[in-house]
Parts: structure tokens; C-alpha cells; sequence
């Protein structure tokens, strides 16, 4: 049984949902690396704190305290023992999370906590650098892709179902550009590890990627 689970890939391959169903079908806790960055900005937005002043971020990072419990099912985040899972979600944390994500001194400060998070406990952490930087002795990692015409196509019907009025060839021309971004940073790049089990989902259900990997996870061997 394999108790420390990454699982790594680019936008739109079905991360989180998988990442979400498979912690939940192991009885696992499932770490949203992603909720944690968008946690941190909503922090530093409402205590009015500019990110760019350096010592000031120092300052109010340790001042935060990010942990995540499981209620009704679902992985929960908490800020300094608050719950925030729908704050996070606002549009002034989605105006901000990318730059503050960029921040070498958040991302040292959130690959400790990500660690520590996975290590108390059986987990499944998802995000784009777990197997390669933050987890690279975890028992399974998992680098889950999809071609981009097929991402894209997912995140055309979602935005869509959304009601947001957006063209296909818009959503692929965001994915591809998102590829060269998240692969080409220097800072943590997009990359599957050395030993990461490599799964296209492009032609598979959810329920179908969710039990291929179960089975990986429960194999002894």
C-alpha cells in the first residue's frame, strides 16, 4: 500500500478531481498544493500587504498557519484556524494568486508546509512540482497529462457551463501558452519525475483514470 501519493501534470488533465476521488476511495487526505498559494494571497489582500515589499511578506508569512481537515468527505482548507475554501475562490485571489505563486520566498515557504502536511499522514498531494520538488520520495508519483486540444475542450465546457462566453480556439491558444509558461520557469518547472508513472487521460472516464490508480496504489509490489 503506498502512503505517499504525487500527482503532478498541466492544466486541464483532471488533477484535482482525480486527486480528490482517489484520497477519498484510499481514506487518504487529499492536499490541494493550489488552494494552499490562493490561501496565502487572500491573506495578503485582506491584511493589505504588498507582496512585492519583501520584508514585509517575511513578516506575514510567519504569521500564517495553513492546514486542511476532511468534512462530509471533502478536503477542507483552513487559515489560522478559519475555514476559507470559498474565500480563496474570489475574483481578487484569482487577479493575484499567479504573481504571489512566483514568489521564491512563498514557494520555500509552502514546499516545507506541503511536505510537512503530506508526511503526518497518508495523503494524495496534487500540484505541479510535488514528485519533483516537494515529495521526490514519495511512494507513488503520478504524472497525469492529456493532449492539449482535449484539455482545452474540457475547460471550454466548463467555462461554458459557467456561463462565461469564451471561443475553443481562445481556451487551447491560454492551455498552450500555459504549457510553455509552466514548463519553461525557472523556478520549479513543469516536468515529470525520473519514476513517475505516466498517465494520458485523454481518452479515459474519470472513474476509469480514479480505479487504474487505485489498483497502482494498493499493489505491494
Amino acid at each position: 500500500m503506498k502512503s505517499l501519493i504525487t500527482i503532478d501534470g498541466p492544466a486541464g488533465a483532471g488533477k484535482s478531481t482525480v486527486a480528490h476521488l482517489l484520497a477519498k476511495k484510499l481514506s487518504y487526505l487529499y492536499i490541494d498544493t493550489g488552494a494552499m498559494y490562493r490561501a496565502i494571497t487572500y491573506y495578503l489582500i485582506k491584511q493589505g500587504i504588498d507582496y512585492g515589499d519583501s520584508e514585509a511578506l517575511k513578516q506575514a508569512l510567519e504569521k500564517i498557519d495553513l492546514h486542511f481537515q476532511v468534512i462530509d468527505g471533502a478536503s477542507v482548507i483552513f487559515l489560522n484556524g478559519k475555514r476559507c475554501d470559498e474565500e480563496i475562490r474570489q475574483t481578487m485571489v484569482n487577479q493575484h494568486v499567479s504573481p504571489v505563486a512566483k514568489i521564491v520566498a512563498v514557494r520555500l515557504f509552502l514546499k516545507k508546509k506541503q511536505r510537512d502536511l503530506a508526511q503526518s499522514t497518508s495523503s494524495v498531494t496534487e500540484g505541479r512540482d510535488i514528485g519533483t520538488v516537494v515529495l521526490p520520495d514519495a511512494d507513488l508519483k503520478i504524472f497525469l497529462t492529456a493532449r492539449p486540444e482535449i484539455r482545452a475542450q474540457r475547460r471550454w465546457k466548463e467555462l461554458k457551463e459557467k456561463g462565461i462566453d469564451i471561443s475553443y480556439s481562445d481556451v487551447l491558444g491560454n492551455v498552450i501558452e500555459r504549457d510553455t509558461i509552466d514548463s519553461t520557469r525557472s523556478e520549479a518547472p513543469l516536468r515529470p519525475a525520473d519514476d513517475a508513472l505516466m498517465v494520458d487521460t485523454s481518452d479515459m472516464s474519470i472513474e476509469e483514470v480514479v480505479n487504474f490508480l487505485y489498483q497502482k496504489a494498493v499493489d505491494d509490489e
